[in-house]
């Protein structure tokens, strides 16, 4: 009787992941393999800081290096892919990256990592597009929120194990970290281009027809009114999300008075909650309305942080984490299927690219003014201010929403 019982809810519990295109798995196990090794870029700035003795500034620079090559690189990566066979550009990007990496655990001089990092930043961030395209294509429009909550589900898996074995290899040495996430990026590239051979899986029909229409500028993105307004009020909701990986550490430490130690565990639910409820949610916000899933998605993760204003004890710190973490799970598979939609006959690259890189380019901005209005105004003040962004990006949305949903 209980082996019969963990069958069947061995059975329940792999149905989601069931009857999806073979892509879908492919980019996915690609996906928790360059992951694995994706906490590398933490630990950069402790590198520059101990091995070369540089200042807050300078680190902050050549970080931005990175930053900056991400967006390039995905707004370019979509686009190649309209071109492109996203498979062989993918596996490529996968493989520089790798080769990036390594070189970073080389001994050189502080200026050869400048070079360096934009060009490590634009293989990772050109990677994203076409991963994502080739996870979604595939898909019919209703199975699309189950495959991104599956690649969630493996991002941050991925990024899970990563924290783990970083932080051993770091105790040993940074130049480990880089060459763990080097090589997990190369046997991710290693393990796409052996699969897409072994079960010979073609490229989807439509994604043919993209490729031949890319030069028809009737379908690109930047005429696209409506979905440029919603990118607008994505750029403004993602700089309250970033707060989480800066501002609210401040928070807990000067007004909770809470160890650095919170901080792992407000992360660790974080992580927890999208491998346990991702695909759940997923599956359900077609059923739940697109519209309505994104506009309640932007108000939890807007007004999430006014939670930490009710108290000073850490059960409103883990509040506030779930309802962020609520929102995330309600966004990641509800915007991705908007833009899916709305690409469809349309230079579907360029779509992909802009979105990743409105997300990407968020380092560049949401960290500066974050710390700028903590320091000016105090972090209570902020966390109204992250509410009033949500409340604002909740407006801005509602008519292009509408526009870009009636004309499917």
């Amino acid at each position: 009787m209980p082996a019969t019982l963990a069958l069947t809810l061995g059975r329940r519990i792999a149905s989601p992941f069931r009857g999806l295109p073979p892509s879908v798995y492919i980019q996915v196990v690609a996906t928790l393999l360059n992951t694995m090794g994706g906490i590398a870029k933490l630990f950069l700035p402790l590198f520059f800081l101990e091995r070369y003795q540089l200042s807050y500034s300078s680190i902050g620079l050549l970080m931005s290096c990175y930053g900056l090559g991400c967006l390039a690189g995905a707004y370019a990566g979509g686009a190649l892919s309209d071109r492109l066979d996203a498979r062989k550009l993918t596996a490529a990007l996968l493989l520089a990256g790798g080769i990036f990496t390594l070189c970073l655990a080389l001994p050189l001089p502080v200026w050869a990592f400048v070079p360096l990092l934009l060009l490590a930043g634009l293989a990772d961030g050109g990677f994203r597009p076409g991963n994502m395209r080739l996870a979604l294509e595939p898909c019919s429009p209703d199975k699309r929120p189950t495959a991104q909550g599956m690649y969630r589900v493996a991002f941050n898996l991925g990024t899970s194990l990563a924290g783990i074995t970083g932080g051993l290899l770091a105790h040993y040495g940074y130049h480990w970290v880089f060459i763990a996430q080097g090589l997990c990026s190369m046997l991710a590239c290693g393990w796409m281009v052996w699969a897409y051979r072994h079960y010979g899986i073609a490229l989807p029909a439509k994604h043919s027809h993209n490729a031949t229409a890319a030069a028809d500028t009737s379908g690109s993105p930047w005429r696209d009114l409506a979905f440029l307004q919603f990118l607008l009020g994505l750029l403004l909701i993602v700089a309250v999300f970033d707060q989480m990986y800066g501002t609210l550490g401040l928070f807990l430490r000067q007004h909770y008075g809470l160890g650095p130690e919170w901080i792992g565990y407000l992360f660790t639910l974080n992580g927890l909650m999208v491998v346990c409820l991702q695909v759940w949610i997923a599956r359900r916000v077609g059923r739940w309305g697109l519209a309505r899933c994104s506009q309640l998605s932007v108000l939890c993760m807007g007004c999430s942080f006014l939670l930490l204003n009710a108290g000073q004890q850490p059960l409103w710190a883990l509040l506030a984490m779930v309802v962020l973490t609520i929102g995330e799970l309600l966004m990641s598979p509800t915007w991705s299927t908007l833009v899916m939609l709305r690409s469809e006959g349309r230079q579907r690259g360029r779509y992909l690219g802009i979105y990743n890189a409105a997300w990407s380019g968020r380092a560049l901005y949401a960290p500066a003014l974050g710390t700028w209005a903590y320091g000016q105004f105090g972090g209570a003040m902020l966390w109204w201010l992250c509410a009033a962004i949500g409340v604002l990006t909740a407006l801005l949305q509602a008519g292009p929403l509408r526009r870009m949903l009636a004309a499917q």
